[in-house]
Parts: structure tokens; sequence; C-alpha cells
């Protein structure tokens, strides 16, 4: 297993990082291409151009890979996400402020939807049935990014922009289950549009907030 304990190893050199990029990019690719069955550590280590041992060092074996993947496919987008969310928060003080930026809200759902489709992040989790090491990575790393949207909830607290009784860990698990729960749209025979999903979830979204709702439809 890797030294660190995380499913993806997080080492500190730039190179090991490069490497560690590479191997779960073309994992990635072979989950994608023929499922399970398709990762094959030495066709992987040819293909990113590393060496088995170097594969084995990170990950631990070729379970560890898979899991590294599906943990990475999983956090990533809403990671990057939760930092361009915070950074833009940081910016707003009041909810006057933040509903003038609707139109900004919708277009960062559809791209976020189009990075990682809810029924891609359903599937991951679908995965962990039988799996407790897979289980656990996936609930240690949901857990971080509910860590995440629930200091951009506080900040919101603080800034007396959330209703009283809104605790921001609740708002922030609100928040994300939304974005997993698209998946049943995206499974209906009859789906509503993307337009129609993105301002429906803004305007629950919206009754979290004090005074302005930040959602309404135009």
């Amino acid at each position: 297993m890797p030294s660190n304990n995380k499913a993806v190893p997080q080492p500190k050199q730039v190179r090991a990082v490069d490497t560690i990029a590479l191997v779960i990019s073309e994992a990635d690719k072979a989950l994608k291409a023929g499922g399970e069955a398709s990762v094959r550590i030495q066709e992987i280590s040819k293909a990113a151009r590393v060496s088995i041992g170097s594969i084995y060092h990170h990950f631990g074996d070729r379970d560890g890979l898979i899991r590294a993947t599906y943990v990475h496919n999983f956090t990533e987008t809403v990671r990057e996400d939760i930092c361009r969310v915070t950074a833009w928060i940081e910016n707003m003080h009041s909810t006057k402020e933040l509903a003038e930026h609707y139109d900004e809200m919708l277009t960062f759902l559809t791209s976020h939807y189009e990075r990682l489709p809810a029924s891609e992040r359903a599937a991951i989790v679908g995965n962990t049935i039988g799996r407790p090491a897979l289980r656990q990575a996936l609930a240690e790393a949901q857990s971080e990014l509910t860590d995440g949207v629930t200091r951009v909830m506080t900040l919101l607290k603080e800034r007396k922009m959330l209703r009283e009784h809104v605790v921001p860990r609740a708002a922030a698990v609100m928040v994300l289950g939304m974005l997993h729960g698209k998946i049943i749209a995206e499974l209906d025979t009859n789906p509503v549009s993307e337009q129609d999903w993105n301002q429906t979830m803004l305007t629950c979204f919206g009754g979290l907030f004090t005074r302005s709702k930040v959602a309404s439809a135009s």
C-alpha cells in the first residue's frame, strides 16, 4: 500500500505527482474502455511509460490502482469546483450580490456536469458493494469534500447570509446530495432539460439564504 495510506497517493515530489497522474489517466482509459478486467498493470506501465515497480510502489497492487482511479474520478471535479466556489464566495457579502450572479451559477453547474456526469459518479458508488476497502476510501474522500463545502457554508453563515436555523454542514450535505442526485434525471426516459434542472437546483439552493433569493428564473 502507498506509504501515506491515502487511496490516491499524494507525494510531495513533483516527478512522483506527474507519475501518479499518468498512471491514473491510463487506468481510467482502461476502465472506460472495458471495465476493471481491462486494467492490467503491464499494459498500464507500457502506456504510461512508468515502470511496473513504480506502479506497485505508489499503489500497492492492482486493486489499489483501481481504487485510486475511482476515488480520483469521484473527487477531482468536485474538489476543483469547491476551490472555485470558495474563491468566488469570498467576494460576496450579501444575498442580493449573490443573486446578481445567477447566470454565472447556471454556467458553473452546466460545466460541472459536463466534466463529471452524475451517472458516472453513481456507478463508482455502486462499485463499493462488497468491497470494504473501496467503500472506506470513498467515505473518507466524501468526508473531505463535505468539509470543503462546509467551510463555504460557514463563511456564508458568518456573513449572515444563511438562514438562522441552517447548520453549515447539513447545508453542505444537501448541496452535494443534489449534485449526486442528478442521476435520476440522467436515467429518466423523459429527462428534464439541463437548464430546467439547473434552475430548479439553484432555486432549492436559494432556500438556504436570508432575504433575497439566490435563484429566480428570468
